[in-house]
């Protein structure tokens, strides 16, 4: 049985507007795609819900997160300064089959707060992929992957009015991976016609072992799906007509 493990946060840093980088000491380890359930008290002694953050990098007894600041739950989270305790449950889920890519030809595809647990996936596949990204307004924590891809491609819907799926043709591709908002992962798996595509879907968890059911999403065939027991990562074909 999984426990929450205590950790001590060693870098939290705002690295765009609203976008937040955190590392904490901690040894646990994860595969690419899996996640971990984040919760502390904060120094308003306002209690923080467990929340769900994939892993976007990993050293020796770190792990990194990115997360973005939208509401009073990551508010809290922004305010939490080195020497802070965190606890963590995980790693949970299931992750990307980096096993696909061996000899293929891949793409991984982030949009928006979806660029989060790519990095981690770059750097273990067993070969370099084409890496797109798209984001609402200037791209950010990209330069992070050049020495993990082989060509970096972004847009700025705000800025070019073009959406990163414009740039990516999956059919140039034998596997996809991809993180970001659903409708994004949906456009790219409607737009292949050969490629195997692998998505980390996004969805409220409340537990993240699959107990509470507030993660539900429809599969393809109209059945029931727990993003965070069954997934989050799933082949497009089963949560896509």
């Amino acid at each position: 049985m999984k426990v929450y493990k205590n950790g001590v946060i060693v870098e939290n840093i705002e690295i765009a507007p609203s976008i937040w980088k955190m590392k904490v000491d901690i040894d646990l380890k994860a595969n690419p795609g899996q996640f971990f359930m984040f919760r502390t008290e904060s120094f308003r002694n306002e209690p923080l819900l467990s929340r769900p953050f994939g892993v976007c990098e990993q050293n020796e007894n770190e792990l990194t997160f990115l997360y973005q600041v939208v509401g009073s739950g990551t508010e809290i989270m922004a305010d939490l300064t080195p020497g802070h305790k965190v606890k963590l449950l995980g790693p949970l889920g299931n992750g990307f089959d980096i096993s696909k890519a061996d000899g293929k030809k891949v793409a991984v595809v982030a949009g928006g707060i979806g660029i989060a647990p790519l990095l981690d996936l770059c750097k273990k596949l067993p070969e370099k992929a084409d890496f797109y990204a798209g984001f609402t307004y200037d791209p950010y924590f990209v330069d992070e992957f050049k020495a993990y891809v082989n060509s970096i491609t972004t847009t700025s819907f705000k800025n070019d009015n073009k959406f990163i799926t414009e740039n990516l043709n999956p059919d140039d591709y034998d596997i996809i991976y991809a993180c970001g908002p659903n409708g994004l992962l949906k456009a790219i798996h409607e737009k292949n016609n050969k490629a195997d595509i692998e998505v980390s879907m996004e969805a409220h968890m409340a537990c993240g072992i699959g107990a509470c059911l507030g993660c539900t999403i429809p599969s393809a065939d109209g059945e029931f799906l727990r993003v965070c027991k069954d997934g989050p990562v799933f082949d497009a074909r089963e949560v896509f007509k």
